[in-house]
């Protein structure tokens, strides 16, 4: 178990940049990996962003990140200006994609809302994030 969490960690470190946003690799609150075929995919989070991020890597070309996408906003509203919270759990990978819960609290006082999110990487491109309720007051 030790050598996958460090293998985690590893990977986490060896590429520089998302997609010309780049990732302060000192601040990552929550990382997971796992390889899908001939890529890995890995989900970052970052201390105090609300904001997911995506990427596969190439592992026969030198790690070099081939995908990258960030998840800052639902339905057009964004997690920094028109949600009081909002957070990702659950993260898990399958050979189709992402799986992942994301929790989100409105502005208005409606309570917090689950939703059941599917992000797909096909080959080596990630896709837009797909949700659906699972549980609301």
């Amino acid at each position: 178990m030790k050598k996958i969490a460090l293998l985690q960690l590893f990977i986490v470190f060896l590429a520089t940049a998302v997609a010309g946003e780049e990732i302060d690799y000192s601040k990552i609150s929550e990382a997971k990996s796992a390889r899908l075929n001939n890529i890995v995919a890995r989900y970052i989070r970052i201390y105090g962003e609300p904001c997911a991020f995506f990427q596969t890597l190439n592992p026969r070309n030198g790690w070099k990140i081939t995908s990258a996408k960030n998840f800052c906003s639902l339905n057009g509203k964004s997690f920094r200006t028109d949600f009081s919270d909002s957070h990702f759990e659950n993260v898990y990978f399958s050979s189709l994609g992402a799986h992942l819960t994301l929790s989100i609290t409105p502005l208005e006082t409606t309570g917090e809302q689950k939703m059941k999110c599917f992000v797909p990487i096909e080959n080596s491109t990630i896709s837009e994030m797909i949700c659906e309720d699972i549980e609301n007051p």
